[in-house]
């Protein structure tokens, strides 16, 4: 019979739902009944999430040096999620309540990290409303569960959606722009919650900025 055990390798988590996941953990690791010092194992990752979060909410629109760096900070937040995970193998190997307790995620039978299947997450859906000249309002029709709003938004609909704009926040509504008047904009967005790994996001819609 498989002993339960956590993954220890989350570089696979989408970029965009990196962030979510590590302070969920935080969260539910430091309050954990079931597990001791919860608030001193992590203290590394807490730092390094703050770190990204601090560079993220600084540029919307890195340039190539910056981007490296949020590579970086990415890169770190990875880093404590796998230390942490690591850790807490160690000390509760097969103590399922304790590990789930975590916040991190249970390893599937092949070791790795299961995808969360789109069917059990409900995908957010918006409006695109005119806002003061050159910009555009999205207002945001959160599920039940949403702790974060991501919205990926371009000028080219030929453009890869990978490499869209990113806009990240808590609220309802989200101003983009300004931009030239006439420029057609295309925007699609997905509600994050603490246990989101792959985020589902909702049909491309357009509108043309006044």
């Amino acid at each position: 019979m498989r002993k339960s055990k956590l993954i220890e390798d989350y570089a696979k988590l989408a970029n965009d739902a990196l962030a979510p996941f590590a302070h969920s953990a935080v969260r539910q690791t430091s309050t954990s009944g079931f597990i001791k010092n919860g608030g001193e194992l992590t203290k590394p990752l807490d730092v390094a999430v703050a770190l990204l979060d601090a560079d993220v909410a600084a540029t919307d629109h890195p340039m190539p040096a910056q981007t490296a760096q949020r590579d970086l900070l990415r890169a770190a937040t990875v880093l404590e999620l796998n230390r942490l995970a690591k850790r807490l193998n160690l000390d509760y190997l097969a103590d399922e309540p304790a590990l789930l307790s975590s916040g991190l995620t249970l390893a599937s039978s092949t070791g790795t990290l299961a995808r969360v299947a789109p069917a059990t997450e409900t995908v957010m859906d918006f409006d695109l409303v005119d806002s003061t000249i050159g910009c555009l309002l999205v207002k945001l029709k959160r599920p039940t569960g949403t702790t974060q709003n991501l919205i990926r938004y371009s000028l080219d609909g030929k453009l890869a959606e990978d490499n869209w704009l990113v806009a990240v926040g808590g609220g309802r509504e989200r101003v983009l722009g300004p931009f030239e008047s006439g420029t057609k904009i295309f925007v699609k967005a997905a509600g994050l919650t603490g246990s989101t790994t792959e985020p589902q996001y909702s049909a491309v819609k357009s509108r043309i900025v006044q």
